[in-house]
C-alpha cells in the first residue's frame, strides 16, 4: 500500500481549489510516497530528472556549429527537454496538479515543436504544402512561409488548453501523438544510405518501445513490482525516454538536411569518444570548416533567428 503520511493530512476540497497543494494530482506512481524524505513525495521518480539538466545543455554546446551554419531553431527543442525536466522534479516532488501540467505540456511542445521543426512540407496537409524555409522565421511573407508551422502552434495552444482542463487524458493524448515521429524515423531510417544513422535509429526506437513498455508496466502492475520490492520503473523511464529522445533529435536533424539538401556533408559524432559505444551523446558536425551556407553554389538558407 502507497504510504502518504502528508498526504492524508490535506482536506479533499482544498486539493480541488488548489493546483500547486501537494497531492493535488490524480496521477500517483508506484514509488511510495514520502519514504526516503519527508520532503520528497516520489524520491527517486524526482531524483532520476537529473539528465534533463545534464544533457540538454551539452547538447546545445555540442550542435553550436550545426545551429550557427543552419539555424537555432533546434535549440528550441532541448530548452524544452529542461522545462519538461523541471516540471517533472516539481511533479514528483509534490504529486501537485501545476506539477503534472508543467511536465505534460512541456512534453506536448517538444513533438509538436518537432513537428514544426522537422516534417518535411509532403506531410503536411495539400492547403499547407507551401515552399517552407528550413528553421526560417523570416520578416517578410510570414504567412505564406510559415503557414504549417502557425497551424502547429495553434493545435499546440488547443490540445494545451483541452489538457489543463482535462488532465486525465494527457498521457493517452502525448502517446498518440508522439507515434508519428517514430513511424517517420522508422521509414526514412530505412531508406538512409548511412550506415550510422541506421544504427543509430535502431537503438532510439529499441530505446523508446522500452520505455513505453516500463511506463506501462509501472502504471498496470504496481502491486506485483511492490511485493518484489522494486517499485522504481517510473525512475528507469525518464532516463532512458530522455536519451531516446536526444538521440531523435539528432536522426532527425540528419534526416531533414539530407532531405532537403542531399549534397551536405554532414557527420556523426560521438561524445565524449568512439570508444564508449552506446554510452555516447551523438551530435552532428559538416564535414568541413568553412562557410558552406554563405557558398553562392548551394540552396541552403541563412541562420534562423527562430
Amino acid at each position: 500500500m502507497k504510504i502518504r503520511l502528508h498526504i492524508a493530512a490535506i482536506n479533499s476540497n482544498n486539493i480541488n481549489n488548489n493546483p500547486f497543494q501537494p497531492g493535488s494530482s490524480d496521477v500517483d506512481w508506484c514509488e511510495p510516497n514520502y519514504v526516503v524524505t519527508e520532503y520528497i513525495a516520489e524520491f527517486w521518480n524526482t531524483v532520476s530528472n537529473i539528465f534533463f539538466f545534464l544533457v540538454p545543455p551539452l547538447m546545445i554546446i555540442l550542435f553550436a556549429s550545426y545551429s550557427k551554419r543552419v539555424a537555432n531553431g533546434i535549440t528550441i527543442l532541448w530548452i524544452l527537454l529542461i522545462v519538461i525536466g523541471i516540471g517533472s522534479v516539481y511533479f514528483h516532488a509534490t504529486l501537485s496538479l501545476a506539477g503534472q501540467l508543467v511536465d505534460e505540456i512541456g512534453i506536448l511542445w517538444v513533438l509538436m515543436a518537432g513537428y514544426a521543426l522537422f516534417l518535411p512540407s509532403i506531410y503536411s496537409p495539400p492547403s499547407l504544402r507551401v515552399q517552407r524555409v528550413f528553421y526560417t522565421w523570416s520578416l517578410k511573407n510570414r504567412p505564406l512561409q510559415h503557414r504549417f508551422t502557425i497551424s502547429c502552434i495553434i493545435l499546440t495552444l488547443i490540445v494545451t488548453c483541452f489538457g489543463a482542463v482535462y488532465p486525465y487524458a494527457n498521457a493517452f493524448v502525448l502517446m498518440i501523438l508522439g507515434l508519428p515521429a517514430i513511424a517517420f524515423i522508422v521509414i526514412h531510417v530505412s531508406k538512409c544510405d548511412n550506415r550510422r544513422i541506421k544504427n543509430l535509429g535502431i537503438h532510439c526506437v529499441g530505446m523508446w518501445a522500452i520505455a513505453v513498455t516500463i511506463w506501462i508496466c509501472d502504471r498496470m502492475f504496481c502491486s506485483f513490482w511492490i511485493s518484489i520490492s522494486f517499485p522504481y520503473l517510473h525512475a528507469i523511464w525518464h532516463v532512458i525516454i530522455l536519451f531516446s529522445s536526444n538521440e531523435a533529435i539528432v536522426i532527425c536533424a540528419y534526416l531533414v538536411i539530407k532531405y532537403h539538401y542531399p549534397q551536405a556533408n554532414l557527420v556523426v559524432y560521438a561524445w565524449p569518444n568512439e570508444e564508449w559505444g552506446w554510452f555516447t551523446l551523438p551530435y552532428l558536425k559538416f564535414h568541413d570548416d568553412t562557410n558552406y551556407l554563405a557558398s553562392p553554389t548551394n540552396n541552403f538558407v541563412t541562420k534562423s533567428i527562430v
